[in-house]
């Protein structure tokens, strides 16, 4: 594929975009009037892109003042672009790159931050949510990236970051919302958002979804969705709240697997696979090569979560939140792959891979949050427990009447086919289960030392156990796993004047071998015996206010180094031999450049590699880690025309990736750029009306990456929307 915009040329830029922006914004703010209209002042403090404060309880201070990077994406910014799921969320923030589900993981939003997996690193208001599934936007406020080991607030994993999703809350106010898309997919979306103040402490907040439709650029693939949460709380503007959500979802998706790769191999391919060893077949993006009547996705998720806050007194509050929640899942879905590339091009429709499983959690957590004086320093410190409860199990999916497979039915690479089915699959036996038990205690204290120096310390000591009886015949069998580790993370910050803020901060993170609860079963594995991998991170960065708080922009290097990581060895075994490191500098800019243009913009320049591994693993060794692409950047602008009209405009630009890390038989992915657009046009004061168009100029690119497979990006698509508040 051909990029609009290569590496070479944005590697020359990168030093200039920081000075570049500052002396667009400095020029525009010269030039502007300094007095607003009381309505156009209104509007723009309803509409934002710039947050001022983490939605983690456990960062006290400002972003500003947090001495790491951290982003956060607004619910004004997902309005104007249009997105609905965290995927497409996660592309206005540079270093995130997605995986294929594959090797025993689920589709869903399997993400990598900074070269590393965060597939468990996604937080509901700060609690670990579970399974893998995609996961729709309807019902937050805020999405917010947090990067670098954060196993000190976060727990096992959070090797390159953790991702938050914030819900909505109830308000002591009265509001309603209806908003009504149709798209260019045979699509269509409604969603609700309305608050109801019951008395002068208590409301209760419903948000609900209906969503189907046609993924744009792929044959068949569809996706369907129902969603509802309501929100209760009563004690608010007193010193004892308690907050209860529930929360229901079902997804039922015809599964994509997207493409086969043309595998890598010494032998001589047919001729019109040869020239692509290694890359993509040279096939429509469109093309699909599953079976529309024996692959499905259903989906059920269920939770509910419950918060009290107490004001002990002006200084110290404590909060206690649980939670419990389910997400079952049944799927068939295709995994493309050749027959045989020396005799033909055919794909075979027997590599079904099925999921029948079950995830269920209880969790607990509870806090001390508080700001204290000693000997003239000025403490905010947050002190803790955990508990939680995980449980995860698998029923064999089978089916005995599969013609497809029975019949040895193949379909064409370049003129994929829709088979007729006559089987079906059902849950079949017993089940493996798989149990996690973990005890975390924490502490988080935030020293002011004088109006210019601040220092940061926090420690954690996570207790993980894990029983996984991984027989579906004899469940007496069973592989246990017990974990015992501190995690630290410390900062200094030093305040230059009221606008700048410059930092130094280090972690930690602990990897075990059985994060998702399972571990592999295959012939001379041991990493039931493995101590986890460790990693350890360090930063240094600036970030700056411009123009009365605005406008915020930021800069970081960073260096994540992972020094006992698992990698394989001859006869089967893992070992910790292994180290793999990824360092790179950041550039973020987000809010107001001039009084009608709003902006969210970041670039991330990363060098990955394998430094050392095992002698089988010896190919991966000097190689960029798996996804994990050299440069990606996005720029989003808002430009308020008139009071009623605003457009928007955007683009990602995503670098070269490969699947894997090893020289010899990884897949390539090429570089893209998307281009995205809005026109927003204000009715009245309660009704307005929205065109998106994402992917505008219908690039084909790679999107999600796995070992035998790939997923293309979506194709253009546009979209009308109409909200009416009342």
């Amino acid at each position: 594929m051909s990029n609009s915009v290569t590496k070479g040329k944005l590697v020359k830029l990168a030093p200039m975009l920081p000075l570049a922006v500052v002396s667009a914004v400095a020029n525009a703010h010269a030039n502007e009037p300094q007095e607003l209209a009381v309505t156009k002042a209104k509007a723009e403090q309803q509409q934002t892109y710039n947050a001022e404060r983490s939605t983690s309880h456990k960062n006290t201070q400002s972003l500003a003042d947090t001495p790491k990077s951290v982003s956060i994406i607004t619910q004004d910014l997902m309005r104007d672009q249009g997105v609905d799921s965290l995927r497409d969320a996660m592309r206005n923030i540079a270093g995130i790159s997605l995986a294929a589900g594959e090797g025993g993981a689920p589709t869903g939003d399997n993400l990598s931050i900074r070269g590393f997996s965060a597939q468990n690193d996604i937080f509901i208001d700060g609690m670990r949510d579970i399974a893998g599934y995609y996961r729709d936007i309807y019902n937050l406020e805020a999405i917010e990236v947090s990067k670098g080991p954060s196993s000190a607030q976060a727990g096992r994993g959070s090797t390159g970051g953790t991702i938050t999703l914030s819900t909505k809350s109830a308000k002591l106010d009265n509001f309603n919302e209806v908003s009504a898309r149709l798209g260019t997919e045979s699509d269509y979306r409604l969603t609700l958002d309305t608050n109801i103040k019951l008395n002068d402490i208590s409301a209760v907040r419903v948000n609900a979804l209906v969503d189907d439709g046609d993924v744009a650029g792929r044959d068949y693939v569809n996706n369907s969705k129902t969603a509802v949460s309501v929100n209760a709380a009563t004690g608010l503007g007193t010193a004892t709240r308690l907050t209860i959500n529930g929360e229901y979802q079902k997804q039922d998706n015809l599964p994509d697997y997207g493409l086969p790769w043309v595998p890598t191999s010494d032998k001589t391919y047919i001729d019109v696979l040869e020239p692509y060893k290694g890359k993509a077949p040279n096939v429509p993006y469109s093309n699909f090569y599953g079976n529309i009547y024996r692959d499905f996705e259903d989906i059920e998720a269920q939770v509910i979560t419950a918060k009290l806050e107490h004001d002990l007194s002006a200084n110290t509050l404590v909060r206690v939140q649980g939670r419990v929640g389910a997400v079952e899942r049944q799927s068939v879905v295709t995994a493309p792959r050749f027959k045989d590339a020396t005799k033909s091009a055919n794909i075979r429709l027997d590599d079904e891979k099925t999921r029948d499983t079950e995830n269920r959690m209880a969790a607990l957590q509870a806090d001390l949050m508080g700001r204290y004086f000693t000997a003239g320093i000025q403490h905010d410190l947050v002190a803790g427990i955990e508990l939680a409860n995980e449980k995860f199990e698998r029923w064999n999916f089978v089916s005995t009447t599969d013609n497809l497979i029975s019949d040895g039915v193949t379909n064409d690479l370049f003129n994929p086919q829709q088979h007729a089915y006559t089987g079906k699959y059902h849950r079949e036996g017993n089940s493996t289960l798989a149990e996690g038990k973990s005890i975390a205690l924490y502490v988080i204290d935030t020293l002011t030392l004088d109006p210019q120096w601040q220092l940061t310390l926090g420690l954690r000591h996570d207790s993980f156990d894990v029983d996984y009886h991984y027989d579906y015949v004899d469940s007496a069998k069973v592989l246990t796993s017990d974990i015992s580790e501190f995690s630290w993370n410390s900062a200094l910050v030093y305040k230059a004047n009221q606008d700048t803020n410059w930092y130094l901060a280090a972690g930690n993170s602990f990897n075990p071998s059985a994060e998702g609860l399972t571990f592999s079963t295959s012939t001379g594995s041991n990493l039931d015996e493995l101590d986890p991998e460790q990693t350890t991170s360090y930063e240094f960065g600036v970030k700056q206010q411009w123009f009365d708080d605005v406008l915020s922009t930021s800069v970081a290097l960073f260096q994540i180094t992972k020094d006992n990581a698992r990698t394989r060895e001859l006869d089967g075994s893992y070992t910790l031999h292994g180290e793999q490191r990824v360092k790179g500098i950041e550039f973020a800019a987000t809010g107001k450049v001039s009084r009608n243009f709003d902006i969210v913009t970041s670039l991330s320049l990363q060098d990955s590699e394998v430094l050392s591994a095992s002698e089988r693993e010896a190919a991966t060794i000097g190689s960029e880690l798996p996804r994990t692409p050299k440069v990606s950047a996005s720029l989003w602008g808002r430009y308020q025309a008139t009071d009623k009209l605003a457009i928007g405009l955007g683009a990602n630009y995503i670098g070269k990736r490969y699947n894997s890390s090893d020289a010899v038989t990884r897949r390539v992915a090429e570089g893209y750029t998307l281009v995205n657009m809005m026109v927003t046009y204000q009715v009245n004061a309660d009704l307005d009306v929205q065109l998106n168009a994402t992917n505008l100029f219908d690039k084909e690119y790679i999107d999600q990456l796995g070992g035998g497979h790939f997923i293309p990006g979506e194709g253009r698509y546009i979209g009308l929307s109409a909200n009416y508040r009342f």
